[in-house]
């Protein structure tokens, strides 16, 4: 009885595994979809409220600074003709903790067509609040930037 016992509680914990990546996952691929409608509310929903999202060109602290970005004219202006593409990512989960590494692209539309916007390399630091996964921090820095490899650098997760 005990080794069906153990492997229950391992088969237990290996779902708990899929089901918090598929969700850290949907977390990210929310953002995405939330900031290419230009959805404010829905964009903040998936950080947590001290959240931190720090970009190459921007620094914002908390949800109101998020808000701020995607309701700013220059975000609104792209709306409905970008799309972010996230990932995959490289997850790793500790507990309530998590980090996602990765990359994203954006696409912009143009007069002259679709074209590649930005590409970058990505760490999202997630934490399980009140049973659902959030980003307690996004770092993302653009290809090229002398602190993007940085963000791989020392804290990849294992494959």
């Amino acid at each position: 009885m005990d080794g069906l016992a153990e492997q229950l509680n391992a088969l237990t914990r290996r779902v708990q595994a899929l089901e918090d990546e598929l969700a850290i996952h949907r977390v990210i691929v929310r953002y995405g979809l939330a900031v290419d409608t230009g959805d404010a509310d829905r964009t903040v929903a998936v950080f947590t409220p001290d959240g931190v999202y720090d970009t190459d060109v921007r620094l914002m602290a908390g949800r109101a600074a998020v808000a701020d970005m995607v309701r700013s004219t220059r975000h609104q202006d792209m709306v409905g003709h970008c799309a972010h593409q996230i990932g995959p990512a490289v997850v790793r989960v500790d507990g309530d903790r998590a980090v996602a590494l990765g990359y994203s692209r954006v696409y912009l539309q143009s007069a002259d067509g679709i074209g590649v916007y930005r590409v970058s390399t990505n760490r999202w630091e997630l934490e399980r609040r009140d049973g659902a996964w959030l980003i307690a921090r996004r770092l993302t820095r653009l290809l090229g930037h002398r602190e993007a490899t940085a963000i791989f650098a020392g804290g990849l997760p294992d494959v």
